[in-house]
C-alpha cells in the first residue's frame, strides 16, 4: 500500500502512437532539383579509410543553388554510389530546411522513445510481479512457520 504512494503520477495526455510501417515518406530527389544543383567532384580529403579514400576522387559535392545548400558525400570509393547518396543528402536537408512535411527523422526519434518506453514499463511490471510472488511467499512461509509452532507449543 505505501509503494503506491510513492509512485510518481502519470500524465494522462494522449501521445499519437506511431508504427513503424506508418512513418512519413522519405524525401525524394526530384528533376526539379536535379536542374537546380550543380555537381562537383572531388579528390579524397578528410575522414576514415586512408590510402583507399585518398587516391581515388569519388567524393561528390552537390549544391542547391536557390538556397546555397551544399551536401558532400565520401562514404563508399564508388563515384555512382556516392552521388546517390549525395541526392538523397541533399533532398533531406532540402525538405528539413523547408519543413512542408512531417520529419521522418522527428518520427523515428518518437517511435524509439516509444519502444523504450513500453519496455520500460514491460520490465517495471515483469520487476514488481516478482517482488509480488517473492512478498507472497515469503508470507506463506511465515504462516506454516506461525502453524507449526502452534502445534509444537499445543502439546
Amino acid at each position: 500500500m505505501m509503494k503506491a504512494a510513492s509512485k510518481r503520477a502519470i500524465s494522462t495526455t494522449a501521445v499519437p502512437l506511431i508504427k513503424k510501417n506508418q512513418l512519413p515518406p522519405r524525401p525524394q530527389f526530384t528533376p526539379e532539383m536535379e536542374a537546380q544543383c550543380t555537381e562537383k567532384f572531388l579528390h579524397g580529403g578528410r575522414g576514415p579509410g586512408g590510402q583507399k579514400i585518398n587516391k581515388c576522387n569519388s567524393k561528390v559535392q552537390l549544391r542547391h543553388e536557390p538556397t546555397g545548400i551544399v551536401v558532400e558525400c565520401q562514404e563508399t570509393r564508388s563515384r555512382e554510389q556516392n552521388r546517390k547518396l549525395a541526392r538523397l543528402k541533399l533532398a533531406r536537408e532540402l525538405a528539413a530546411s523547408c519543413n512542408t512535411i512531417p520529419s521522418r527523422e522527428e518520427a523515428l526519434l518518437q517511435w524509439h522513445r516509444q519502444q523504450k518506453r513500453s519496455q520500460r514499463r514491460r520490465s517495471l511490471a515483469k520487476y514488481e510481479q516478482r517482488e509480488e510472488a517473492a512478498r507472497a511467499e515469503k508470507e506463506e512461509r511465515e504462516a506454516q512457520d506461525r502453524e507449526m509452532l502452534r502445534k509444537l507449543f499445543r502439546r
